[in-house]
């Protein structure tokens, strides 16, 4: 009897090791690694400049020329002094905000007439 136990405990032994060293989840882990990966790959890195050059150029010229404007409308009072400072400073920031806007989409026409 005893020899038919150490027999069953050597081939329990024997079959034990050899699961270890098959790894039965081996594929499963490398197909998920593959998933992983392209799926990483396939999503793009947030980039506020390429969302910035994705907008239509009317956006932009309107957005510059509306910081343009505020930037006068701060340096200005600095520079003259009078009631007539702050309209004159929100003058600017409109003016340049319509001259910009006029401008994008002066460049979006023209790029619409370059696609055709």
């Amino acid at each position: 009897m005893s020899d038919q136990q150490n027999e069953q405990e050597r081939l329990r032994r024997i079959r034990d090791r050899q699961i270890q060293l098959r790894d039965p989840k081996k594929k499963e882990r490398k197909d998920q690694r593959g998933a992983a990966k392209k799926h990483r790959e396939s999503v793009e890195a947030f980039s506020i400049t390429k969302i910035w050059t994705d907008l239509p150029k009317i956006i932009r010229g309107t957005v510059i020329g509306m910081l343009a404007g505020l930037a006068i409308l701060l340096v200005l009072p600095y520079i003259f002094q009078g009631a007539w400072v702050d309209y004159a400073g929100f003058a600017a920031v409109f003016i340049l905000a319509f001259l910009g806007m006029i401008f994008g989409q002066a460049l979006d026409a023209r790029d619409r007439l370059m696609d055709v």
